[in-house]
């Protein structure tokens, strides 16, 4: 459904775009929450820099920090380790953005290749002090090669890189295109959301955009693999929820300065994966 502008509200939000500064600097932190059964299953929190740098004809470099883990289960030291080795591979991303401003494809593929080439020999360490840390790296090995799926289904970039402004005919809509992510609760499996937003004018200067979404198929995507995964487990039935929302805030120069993104996926009242994402433009 279109938005209905009068021509006050038309000459607010003139300007509302993404825009990036020749060197755009971003704080990240992700904190998640994931539970199965009665107690907490493990809850982590993660921090990360991104330095935003914008080329000629919608292309952008990404140049990412290693990621600080402020808390994180123990148990699960090693394949933090290990994930740390492999995010050099992509340490530096060289994307094209569509015209509705997500992101089309990685335009250095060659050279993450390269990198990750190289981190493997690093790995084999791993590989000798535990067989199955074999697999492990050899998802990745997949996931490289299909880097393009796997950076559109990436959360954090998504959230980044939102459709926003929405246009239809020249009119902005605050109805976006049904997008596809990863599930969490169901590894390797995709899902499709929907979801809409509202803009506004700032009273200091710039745009406030709130955003809600949900899941777009209902639960029968995941029926079957609910069954054979978790239905002995956890002994009710499948009851999928998947959620979102979110709020932009741009500044003055139209550019970027912060979100407060929330995601939770739910299978029933058992189990369920909250996340929130909060990225915030260092000061210029």
């Amino acid at each position: 459904m279109a938005l209905e502008l009068n021509s006050q509200e038309t000459d607010d939000l003139t300007g509302f775009k993404y825009a990036w500064y020749k060197k755009s600097e971003y704080h990240i932190n992700i904190r998640s929450y994931l539970t199965l059964g009665n107690g907490k299953a493990n809850q982590t929190e993660i921090e990360e820099d991104w330095m935003v740098l914008p080329g000629e004809y919608n292309h952008i470099a990404i140049h990412s920090s290693p990621q600080r883990y402020i808390q994180a289960d123990g148990q699960m030291q090693p394949f933090y380790e290990i994930l740390g080795e492999i995010s050099k591979a992509t340490d530096v991303l060289e994307v094209l953005l569509d015209t509705d401003k997500t992101i089309l494809e990685v335009t250095n593929k060659e050279e993450v290749l390269r990198k990750w080439s190289e981190i493997k020999k690093d790995l084999r360490f791993f590989e000798l002090v535990k067989e199955s840390y074999d697999t492990f790296i050899h998802i990745y090995d997949k996931e490289f090669n299909e880097i393009d799926r796997n950076i559109q289904l990436n959360f954090l970039y998504q959230i980044i890189f939102y459709p926003l402004p929405a246009f239809r005919g020249g009119s902005f809509i605050d109805e976006i295109p049904v997008r596809t992510a990863l599930s969490t609760l169901f590894p390797g499996e995709k899902l499709r959301y929907s979801s809409r937003y509202t803009v506004s004018k700032r009273e200091e200067g710039g745009f406030r955009v709130k955003l809600e979404g949900k899941e777009d198929h209902g639960a029968s995507h995941f029926e079957e693999v609910y069954k054979n995964k978790y239905e002995r487990t956890l002994g009710l039935p499948l009851k999928y929820k998947y959620f979102l929302e979110g709020e932009y805030l741009y500044n003055e120069d139209s550019v970027l300065a912060e979100v407060v993104f929330h995601v939770k996926e739910e299978l029933n009242e058992k189990m369920f994966y909250v996340c929130r994402y909060h990225i915030k433009l260092n000061k210029q």
